[in-house]
Formats: structure tokens, C-alpha cells, sequence
């Protein structure tokens, strides 16, 4: 609630309307209106980045689970890495 009275706060001290172009379009807005779409649409395309990011992880992890066998688990009960050999002391 507070949120949304600060945002109307600034809105309406941001009144002046200012002439945006993009592409040929051409649209007048207040500057707090302009401002508001702006960081929303740039919250949009993060959350778009982010989630193709985490998609394309879990794909990932998905086809390495799938494509090799289970590593085999040491004395300790802790899995080892391929290819790790244990060293003793000498």
C-alpha cells in the first residue's frame, strides 16, 4: 500500500509531458508515466533473461544425470568425482 502511494506520489510530481519516439511511433506522456513503463519493461526482459538462463541449467543438468551412472559412493559416504583417485599418505 505504501508502495503504490509513493508511485502516485511521483507520478503526479512528474506531470510534464514529454514527446517519446521509437521506431516512427510517436506517443506523448508524463515524464512519471514514461518512466514507470520503462523500469517495467526492463523488469520484464531481466525476469525473460533470468528464466532462460535457469532453463537452459536445468536442461543441462538433466541430460548429465541422465546420460552417465551414479558415482560410487567412498567409505565416508561422500560421492567422488570421475576421474578423482584418492592419495594415501606414503
Amino acid at each position: 500500500m505504501l508502495a503504490l502511494i509513493v508511485l502516485v506520489i511521483f507520478i503526479a510530481q512528474n506531470a510534464q509531458a514529454v514527446k517519446l519516439s521509437f521506431l516512427g511511433a510517436q506517443v506523448r506522456l508524463s515524464v512519471g508515466v514514461a518512466l514507470l513503463l520503462a523500469a517495467i519493461a526492463g523488469a520484464l526482459l531481466m525476469a525473460a533473461a533470468g528464466t532462460g538462463r535457469i532453463t537452459q541449467l536445468r536442461r543441462a543438468i538433466h541430460r548429465t544425470r541422465r546420460g552417465q551412472p551414479p558415482a560410487p559412493a567412498t567409505p565416508g559416504g561422500q560421492p567422488t568425482a570421475p576421474g578423482y583417485k584418492e592419495q594415501r599418505p606414503c
